[in-house]
């Protein structure tokens, strides 16, 4: 089994005599997770996503500045980003491959039914952030504790939305990705 690459080491910092908390050198505030899953269920999905992307984008931040994009492998982005998600309170990160399409697993987000809807948003974003790529989270899959993102470019994500619209499964819109897979729907852009 491989060390992890994430060091949580002082990256929260409390300092009591300044009620202050910082995460990484930047305020944090921190709050309980009942408090945030009640504000997200009030949201619309668009000021959800919004939440999503700016924590995200600071993630992703975080992760960049740790690391160096070009040696940043597949299994050391899921650990810095794994390790975020957890350091947030957001739940367990880990990564699925589903021949060539690349999914990310969530257990234990502590936001309700806004859960996924967040997550992908912030999953977007930390990616972008931190190596400069983009790529569409979309929710394939939600079970009560986690729910799974693929990832993949627009003209895919549109594609298994559209399945999954349709009623297929989540593994019929992989098998359908695998075999037309244009416009660099698995594996890239």
């Amino acid at each position: 089994m491989e060390t992890s690459t994430f060091d949580p080491t002082q990256a929260v910092v409390f300092d009591l005599s300044r009620g202050r908390v910082t995460l990484e050198g930047t305020g944090a505030v921190l709050l309980s997770a009942d408090a945030l899953a009640q504000v997200c269920a009030e949201l619309d999905a668009g000021s959800v996503r919004q939440l999503g992307s700016l924590l995200g984008k600071q993630a992703g931040l975080r992760v960049k500045s740790r690391t160096s994009s070009s040696a940043l492998t597949l299994e050391a982005m899921t650990d810095q980003l794994g390790g975020e998600i957890s350091l947030g309170g957001l739940g367990s990160l880990s990564i699925e491959r589903w021949g060539q399409a690349l999914v990310i697993r969530v257990e234990s987000c502590p936001l309700g039914a806004r859960s996924a809807d967040l997550m992908s948003a912030y999953c977007e974003a930390a990616l972008q952030a931190a190596v400069g790529r983009e790529a569409n989270a979309v929710v394939v899959e939600r079970g009560p504790d986690a729910f799974r993102l693929l990832l993949c470019g627009k003209n895919a994500a549109n594609r298994v939305k559209g399945w999954l619209g349709r009623g297929k499964s989540f593994g019929e819109a992989i098998t359908a990705l695998h075999q037309n897979p244009r416009d660099g729907a698995l594996g890239g852009n």
